[in-house]
């Protein structure tokens, strides 16, 4: 002991007449301390503090030997803080699994709070229970995650790891009781404006989740807290009274953020109203994600809704995660929750590819959603994604960008550029559609205390119902402006009711065998619009004799509406604002809907945009609109095409919803790469369809029962089909018939089409 004592005297003397080692000594550990603070790497990219802290363990080691000379810490408080050092060393850390990990850092605040004690005398007692009292929030905290962790081993939760606390571990108030240790007053200041974004601040329970809404991501005055820390430093001067000073000013400011990681076990995602689900390449994502503009984001799309959290982001490389206390759920799972799916392909040949397929498929078989699409070439597979054959990921691809085309849901590509990467984020965050998802929130809010269930109604639509139908109710919940909104739900029950009108004629000429239906269309049905349509299901409805499938059509049409609510504001708007001067039905059916709506499409300039339109009104069509494109989906009948498309050969079949199914008819295709998409579970629907379709392009062909047989109905009298999109009659134009798709917008010619 007299020759340890004796060393230490001879360093101290050495260090006080050369300060200057001892300054050289502080920058080293300083470097080493600010790489410790994972999130400066993290958030701000410092990359080169690695490179300078490759010693760090030897710093640490500099650190006691420092504190011990100046006689601040006790023999057997140095061993203690080298075992933990040595505990959390890469070497052991990065050979455990996730529950010994919980463990050792369990077994480190042990240590630290036995090092409490190890201080030197020169702390009074009353920092001393001030230092316990913050070890035990601490604590706390890693007690919660060690009891979570024992059902799921994914994750470190990242919530549990606040980094701003440790610079008030026992040996940060050590080498305060140095003098001139002036780089810990510097790295409390980092930890004052850092501590001042609380942003992301509430989290989902794995290392990378993030879910978090405007309440809690609000950015908070970065001088709220350096002004007081100043005027204490002026009081006390830079010593141990004023570090605990600032720290209970800390945690008196970090009050909401400690309690905010506890929010999600008692407030998990499911309570939230709406959120944005992030997928795709997570090295990107990872890039956005710590810039904090996702952030944008959350301020553009919340909205209040009495004191629910209304909005959050959900950007997860994990299949699974932690929900709720105990409580695990896959990502697919909650995205029925979701209402807005956010894509980033990144170009890469890995398995991430086929879960974007899933994700796209399950969004598009849904009309409550919004996706935005987004491509960056070259991007280099992440460590949660599994290679996959080139040819693989180009055949999924190809699936996604048919589907894409025959819908319009072009991905936007972004600038693959690396010197350009901040301008590519910037475009990534201003081009998704926030808009038409804040609005979505609130159109659900008119979903409560109905006599219909619309979220019922809408749950039934799901991959089932016309193709075009769907998709456009889908399109409409995409738009960002109410009137063009307003004027999206008119044409859908324009298309619903034309749908109708164009399949029993379609239906009828097959049925009777009628050789002259064009003849008799061009001469009938010089332009086909919204009127001549609902005034032909008016015979319908009149009519007393009736074949099987007219009667069908008969009752579908009386269908009735029971929404009392929703059907009384449109009796207001009909005959207070539209002066309606007819009767208006008490007990409306489908067909009254169908009237009604022609008449407000030609009171409001129908077929243009109106500049303003009363959000209560659209309110009133969205949900009419429900109703309408669910009582199509009710019709029992098949569509299919054979279709060359990008010079392959496909079958499609248009009755899965907003999905269009993809078969390939390519005799080289490898089915393999089929077998885990959507399209694969029609193989047996796809490959009966197959032996009965046998022309290319153009023709559409309907599979209906009628008096108990299969009739495969040709139809080219009202429909077309061409690259796999589905046209309508739509009039004749210069001696030709025209054709119009209301999906894409685009308008066709017979001659036009190869």
């Amino acid at each position: 002991m007299e020759q340890i004592t004796h060393y230490t005297n001879l360093l101290k003397g050495i260090l006080d007449a050369n300060p200057w080692i001892w300054h050289g000594i502080q920058m080293l550990i300083l470097v080493g301390l600010l790489e410790s603070l994972d999130f400066l790497s993290d958030v701000f990219g410092i990359k080169f503090l690695k490179k300078l802290s490759v010693f760090y363990n030897f710093e640490f080691l500099i650190i006691l030997i420092i504190l011990f000379t100046y006689n601040k810490l006790a023999i057997w408080g140095i061993l203690l803080l080298l075992i933990t050092n040595i505990s959390k060393s890469e070497i052991i850390y990065n050979k455990v699994n996730n529950i010994s990990r919980i463990r050792i850092i369990i077994l480190n605040d042990i240590i630290n709070l036995i090092t409490i004690f190890a201080i030197n005398d020169e702390l009074d007692l009353k920092y001393k229970i001030c230092l316990i009292l913050i070890w035990s929030v601490y604590f706390s905290r890693n007690i919660l995650a060690l009891i979570n962790i024992n059902k799921l081993e994914l994750f470190i939760p990242l919530g549990m790891r606040l980094n701003y606390y440790n610079i008030y571990y026992p040996i940060y108030i050590s080498l305060i009781l140095i003098s001139n240790s002036w780089y810990v007053w510097i790295l409390l200041l980092i930890n004052i404006f850092w501590n001042s974004v609380t942003f992301p601040n509430n989290f989902l329970c794995n290392d990378d989740s993030l879910i978090d809404d405007l309440k809690k991501s609000q950015k908070k005055n970065t001088y709220i807290l350096l002004i007081p820390s100043i005027i204490v430093l002026l009081f006390f001067g830079f010593n141990i009274n004023s570090f605990f000073c600032i720290i209970i000013l800390n945690i008196l400011k970090s009050t909401n953020n400690l309690s905010s990681n506890f929010k999600i076990l008692k407030n998990p995602i499911k309570y939230y109203v709406s959120f944005s689900l992030v997928v795709g390449n997570f090295i990107f994502i990872e890039k956005i994600k710590n810039t904090n503009k996702l952030l944008l984001l959350v301020q553009r799309i919340s909205i209040k809704i009495s004191n629910n959290n209304t909005y959050g982001l959900l950007v997860s490389p994990y299949e699974e995660v932690l929900v709720k206390h105990l409580e695990i759920k896959s990502i697919s799972e909650l995205a029925k929750n979701s209402h807005h799916l956010i894509i980033l392909d990144g170009g890469e040949a890995s398995d991430k590819i086929i879960k974007i397929e899933n994700d796209i498929v399950q969004f598009l078989g849904r009309v409550d959603t919004v996706i935005d699409c987004f491509t960056i070439a070259n991007q280099t597979i992440d460590d949660y994604s599994e290679p996959i054959e080139e040819v693989h990921a180009a055949c999924v691809r190809e699936r996604i960008t048919i589907k894409q085309g025959i819908i319009d849901e072009k991905p936007f590509e972004l600038e693959d550029n690396p010197e350009e990467e901040a301008k590519t984020i910037d475009t990534f965050i201003n081009s998704i559609n926030t808009e038409s998802v804040r609005i979505n929130m609130l159109v659900r809010e008119y979903f409560k205390e109905n006599t219909i269930d619309y979220e019922e109604l809408q749950t039934e639509l799901i991959n089932n119902g016309p193709f075009e139908i769907n998709t456009l109710l889908r399109q409409m919940r995409e738009g960002g402006s109410v009137p063009s909104r307003f004027v999206d739900a008119l044409s859908i029950a324009e298309v619903a009711a034309r749908y109708l009108f164009s399949l029993v004629n379609e239906v009828n000429s097959c049925l009777d065998k009628n050789e002259n239906s064009i003849e008799e269309r061009n001469t009938k049905y010089t332009q086909l619009s919204f009127g001549p349509c609902v005034g032909f299901l008016r015979t319908i409805c009149e009519k007393g004799k009736l074949n099987a499938f007219e009667k069908t059509i008969k009752e579908l049409l009386k269908t009735k509406y029971t929404d009392n609510d929703n059907f009384e504001r449109l009796r207001k708007y009909l005959i207070t604002d539209l002066h309606y001067d007819k009767k208006v039905s008490d007990e409306p059916t489908l067909f009254d809907l169908f009237y009604y709506m022609a008449h407000i499409r030609n009171k409001t300039r129908g077929h243009g945009t109106p500049s303003k339109v009363e959000f209560e009104f659209y309110v009133t069509l969205d949900l009419i609109s429900i109703f309408i494109v669910n009582c199509i989906s009710k019709i029992e009948i098949e569509t299919f095409s054979r279709q060359t498309i990008n010079e392959k050969e496909w079958l499609l079949y248009y009755n899965a919803g907003g999905n269009v199914v993809l078969h390939p008819l390519e005799p080289n295709e490898n089915l393999e790469y089929w077998k885990d998409s959507f399209d694969w579970k029609y193989l047996d629907k796809m490959e009966e369809a197959k032996k009965q379709i046998d022309e290319t392009n153009q023709s559409v062909y309907f599979k209906i029962k009628h008096q108990e047989e299969i009739h495969w109905i040709k139809a080219e009298t009202y429909f077309k089909c061409k690259e796999g999109i589905i046209y309508m009659y739509d009039g004749i134009n210069n001696n030709e018939a025209e054709w119009i798709s209301f999906t894409t917008g685009a308008v066709i010619r017979p001659y036009r089409i190869n």
